[in-house]
């Protein structure tokens, strides 16, 4: 390893939180990469979370941090810096949800309907799959509002104040809309509430 690398790694380590997003505004390499490297993992789970789809998380992720890091300068530090990431993922993913959503209908218009036959024999994984589908097109079909706070609180795991500081609303608010939209999920998948 050279001196030059085994530096850097050196002051990689040796920097806090606050100290890598100063070399992150200042645009330094170290800085980024110390930011990335301590948010990535945080960031892929939410993405998979909200979109159920392990393909997109790579480049979805790269997205963010694209955008964090082009906005770097406009974070305030108000929150924390995790809460800031979450909703440039929190929009990335919408971005891309919607984007997916009006290719799907295009596509869906296109193909011809002898596709939809289908034949009596789906083993269980082509089941569980096909139930999780459906799961993230009731999700993704909620309004906004109700598909953020119930992520937050049921995908993401996230506590009342937690997710407050995320969405940037009350925990009053947080609370009614991640309950609301667990009902209009549990309505629209036709299962049975536990209440």
């Amino acid at each position: 390893m050279s001196a030059t690398l085994t530096l850097g790694l050196t002051h990689l380590l040796e920097l806090d939180s606050a100290e890598l997003l100063a070399a992150a505004r200042r645009g330094e390499t170290v800085g980024q990469t110390g930011l990335f490297d301590a948010h990535k993992h945080r960031v892929a789970r939410q993405i998979l979370r909200m979109t159920g789809d392990p393909g997109i998380v790579d480049d979805l992720v790269q997205e963010v941090f694209v955008a964090a890091f082009r906005r770097i300068n406009d974070f305030r530090g108000d929150a924390h810096i995790e809460t800031w990431l979450f909703r440039i993922t929190v929009n990335k993913v919408t971005n891309w949800l919607d984007s997916a959503r009006r290719r799907a209908a295009r596509e869906q218009r296109a193909a011809p309907r002898a596709t939809e036959l289908q034949t009596s024999s789906l083993d269980e994984d082509l089941a569980a799959t096909q139930r999780m589908e459906r799961f993230y097109e009731a999700l993704h079909e909620l309004p906004v509002n109700y598909r953020e706070a119930f992520i937050a609180r049921a995908l993401e795991n996230q506590s009342l104040q937690q997710a407050s500081e995320s969405l940037g609303v009350p925990v009053s608010t947080v609370s009614y809309r991640a309950r609301r939209a667990e009902k209009m999920l549990v309505d629209v998948l036709g299962l049975e509430s536990d209440q």
